[in-house]
């Protein structure tokens, strides 16, 4: 047996990978450097990935993962420096150069084209020939079916392989995107964020697939910013700040506190404040009060069914939910931007059923959306009209028919400063803002209007440790001022940290309800596989 070492309560093999395959270093980089005009992404950097290890990069949004990753994939060229593979440097043309490398990637946002089922996904691009082949060959619909089988029977998992890939649950897109690359007899598997949008339970499954790929010899880039995932995972973690390595390290050498010290720098810490306390006002009455809310989303595959719910002022109320269990139609419908079929919303006596999002923001109704590069920011548009949004209607930001330069001008610069949020110029494109300071002009915007109450959606998605911090400390103090948040977040860490309660979404029910201060991560992650009745939905 591998001999084993324990950090942080678990208990991690010493792996020792270097040797298979007759070589040392799969897949790495020997003084790699990218410039982006003046932005210096990658500073000479030196990695080495070695058959069958899990090696797992982390840092800070804005620390030069993704360029890295873009240059083993081949998007890019470095400036200096070469990519090795195989022991040996190389120039990767372009990603198809990579695949027939045997190098492939799993994004964070997954790549299943949504409208094609499942199994014309598994095998779009390498389909395999009926017969001896040739350029008029038909496809071989019964060999792609068995090839998915086999692989999804290996793994522990129920597909169906006709359902269509935007229907399909995350966790089985998950796996098709990594099934379709094993396929393609990829030994490197570059793994973005992989665990983002699952639950528990579902991290677990997905950790012994990639523990047996591991034991075949297969080499795992995981990258993430959840250190105990890290911790449980990989063979070796990488720590990436301002573009350089700052520590790579056996897991089982280092722990979690040391490893946020190298990502935050200076020996720093993410300060961690207590959940706010929570009293409602007045008579307890609920400031929002939602009962019998059904809706039909869009394409009919995520509808909301009876939906009673209730947030009081001063109260975090969180919604957990594996990714397409109706949390974001929930969202929708409770901010104006999608009708419910029946029932009732209520704000503060306010009957606002059936209202539009500008009835919503009357009333005092804030939102973060989910997607703040498509619909929280205009992110081609400069950082002060981005968090001056909605207000330039305003009368004292108004000199007769035109706005008032100055005054707009200096309510931005007070709105960034509030929420401490970092940038250059007011002028400058929301672009340009790191994700973490990006989703703080988000909550200065909506914010700045006094709202009262708050729906946020994935608030802290792909921000690093220190911006995951200044946005829970954003939220505890609105709420602690009196006003009344409902977080919908995939991270159920976050949840047990942030909240006073937390509803529990499966197939658009709500199918549970837990105090937060005695919730556990597996209590909630049993809860979103099941429905109503207790059947699991897993599959």
């Amino acid at each position: 047996p591998p001999a084993t070492a324990t950090r942080d309560g678990v208990t991690h093999p010493v792996h020792k990978a270097a040797g298979v395959d007759g070589v040392a270093i799969r897949l790495g980089a020997q003084g790699v450097s990218r410039r982006y005009g003046a932005v210096l992404a990658n500073r000479d950097i030196t990695l080495g990935v070695a058959p069958g290890e899990i090696h797992a990069i982390v840092g800070e949004n804005g620390a030069g993962k993704s360029t890295l990753m873009r240059l083993l994939q081949g998007l890019e060229q470095p400036d200096t420096g070469t990519i090795i593979h195989q022991d040996e440097p190389i120039r990767l043309r372009d990603p198809q150069h990579a695949l027939g490398l045997g190098i492939g990637m799993v994004h964070q946002e997954f790549m299943l084209a949504p409208d094609l089922s499942l199994l014309e996904n598994f095998v779009l691009g390498d389909e395999p020939p009926r017969g001896g082949g040739g350029p008029l060959a038909l496809i071989d619909w019964a060999a792609a079916r068995g090839q998915g089988a086999q692989m999804a029977a290996r793994a522990g998992i129920e597909i169906d392989w006709d359902r269509r890939g935007g229907a399909a649950p995350v966790h089985v897109r998950q796996y098709v995107e990594i099934f379709r690359l094993l396929r393609r007899g990829m030994r490197t598997v570059i793994l973005d964020e992989p665990t983002a949008v699952l639950a528990p339970q579902q991290v677990d499954e997905l950790f012994v697939l990639l523990r047996q790929l591991r034991a075949e010899g297969t080499s795992i880039v995981f990258i993430s910013h959840k250190l105990h995932e890290v911790m449980a995972l990989a063979d070796r973690v990488t720590v990436m700040r301002r573009g350089a390595i700052i520590a790579s390290t056996p897991v089982a050498q280092t722990d979690i506190d040391t490893l946020t010290g190298h990502i935050i720098g200076d020996g720093g810490v993410v300060p961690h404040a207590a959940r706010t306390e929570f009293g409602a006002d007045g008579d307890g009455a609920p400031l929002l009060s939602v009962t019998g809310l059904c809706a039909i989303s869009v394409d009919r595959s995520h509808p909301l069914f009876d939906i009673d719910l209730a947030v009081h002022r001063g109260e975090i109320v969180g919604v957990a939910g594996v990714s397409g269990n109706g949390q974001d139609e929930l969202a929708q419908c409770l901010t104006g931007l999608r009708a419910p079929a029946s029932g009732t919303i209520g704000l503060a006596g306010t009957d606002l059923t059936g209202k539009d999002n500008a009835a919503f923001r009357r009333a005092g109704v804030g939102f973060v959306s989910p997607d703040r590069g498509h619909e929280g920011l205009a992110r081609s548009a400069t950082i002060g009209d981005n968090v001056m949004a909605a207000s330039q209607r305003a009368p004292q930001y108004r000199a007769g028919p035109l706005i008032d330069l100055r005054a707009f001008g200096a309510a931005a610069r007070e709105r960034l400063a509030r929420l401490n949020v970092r940038y250059g110029r007011l002028a400058d494109p929301a672009s340009s803002l790191s994700g973490g300071n990006q989703q703080r002009v988000v909550f200065a915007r909506e914010i700045a209007s006094d709202p009262r109450l708050m729906v946020i959606a994935q608030p802290t998605r792909g921000v690093d440790l220190g911006g995951i911090a200044a946005i829970h400390g954003i939220i505890r103090d609105y709420a602690r001022d009196g006003g009344a948040v409902l977080v919908v977040s995939e991270e159920i860490d976050e949840l047990i940290a942030l909240c006073h309660r937390i509803v529990v979404m499966a197939e658009g029910r709500i199918v549970g309800t837990i105090d937060a201060a005695e919730a556990t991560a597996e209590a909630i992650g049993r809860l979103m596989l099941q429905t109503d009745s207790g059947r699991d939905v897993a599959a």
